[in-house]
């Protein structure tokens, strides 16, 4: 009997042991480590979601960006040391943000928050903070045939696609200190932090007339540029690059002489900014595929625009010169009418 009851308490001490270290939790990061980062999305994108030239014409989709990534890079080296995706959002009286929290050991860093997930702005060196850049791709081979004339830039993979906006902060020299609670990361002035886009919105039109020839209207804007340093959000003027989009149309009305019609194209482009050093490339293209399937292009050389105060201060070109399409056999264009159409009644075969 003395020897069951040994057993006994021994089995007890054994399962006091156990319940003791299963209750122990220990986390993959320390707690204390943790710092609460919260960033405000400034909203107020020119041409996008306030200023806009004309309201009555469509405008260019704004999606929130729902989910940021944040980085605290070592400020010798540039080296990113840690890295979360923030992905809680909420609203109050000062505006949209997101929020969330980065781990990282008491020391200095530099810090860089970003939205993630873009489809057309890719990023590069994301691991270092010095190094990191954001650009856009070469549009897709199947739009080669409209630029048969800008061979040299499709060799050279200098015709992009459109950035989209892209809201960047960054914070040098923030100082971590060791604490037994998770603290707050703010700005130098004690604040919140507020991502900007690195990217601007131009609005462009150009009068035309003989609009009842056009099937289609794309463009291309020579001289901007194809990069930005993320850590300094400047262009890089080492890559000068055409930029891609199409044309809507607007208020299409009959020549005086009722002859032809005359119209608005407009587009709103993006674009990490235009390079001073590229005037020569400073160029719209317009190429109109016409409905008899063969194409007119035409070149307005736009360089001196980007200097005239309406276009610094509201981003809006506004092309004073205005282009005639040669008329061709046929109508419809980008207006087509109904009135020709007719009812056709037939059996189908099954």
């Amino acid at each position: 009997m003395k020897h069951v009851g040994a057993i006994h308490t021994l089995l007890s001490l054994l399962m006091m042991l156990l319940a003791l270290t299963s209750c122990e939790h220990r986390p993959l990061e320390d707690p204390y480590n943790a710092h609460y980062v919260r960033v405000y999305i400034d909203e107020n994108i020119k041409n996008v979601t306030c200023g806009f030239y004309d309201d009555t014409r469509n405008k260019p989709e704004y999606i929130r960006p729902r989910v940021l990534r944040a980085v605290l890079a070592n400020p010798l080296s540039g080296e990113v040391v840690s890295e979360r995706y923030l992905q809680s959002y909420g609203e109050d009286e000062r505006g949209y943000y997101i929020d969330g929290y980065i781990a990282a050991a008491a020391g200095e860093y530099n810090l860089m928050v970003y939205n993630f997930g873009s489809p057309k702005t890719k990023m590069r060196n994301e691991y270092s903070y010095s190094d990191m850049q954001a650009y856009t791709s070469p549009v897709s081979s199947a739009y080669y045939q409209y630029f048969p004339m800008m061979q040299e830039a499709i060799d050279n993979n200098a015709i992009r696609y459109c950035p989209d906006h892209l809201f960047l902060t960054t914070c040098e020299s923030i100082k971590i200190e060791s604490k037994t609670h998770v603290d707050t990361l703010f700005t130098a002035q004690g604040d919140y932090f507020t991502a900007q886009s690195a990217v601007k919105s131009y609005y462009i039109q150009v009068s035309i007339k003989g609009f009842e020839y056009i099937h289609s209207a794309i463009s291309l804007l020579g001289g901007m540029a194809g990069t930005v340093a993320m850590s300094t959000a400047t262009p890089d003027e080492q890559d000068a690059v055409n930029i891609f989009f199409d044309m809507d149309y607007a208020n299409v009305e009959l020549n005086r002489d009722a002859s032809t019609k005359r119209a608005v194209l407009y587009a709103t482009f993006n674009t990490f900014g235009k390079l001073a050093h590229e005037q020569s490339l400073f160029t719209m293209n317009f190429e109109f595929t016409r409905t008899d399937g063969s194409s007119q292009v035409e070149t307005i050389d736009i360089t001196s625009m980007f200097d005239d105060p309406i276009v610094k201060e509201h981003q809006w070109i506004l092309i004073e010169q205005e282009i005639e399409i040669d008329p061709v056999e046929g109508a419809g264009g980008l207006s087509p009418g109904v009135e020709t159409w007719g009812d056709e009644w037939a059996d189908i075969q099954l």
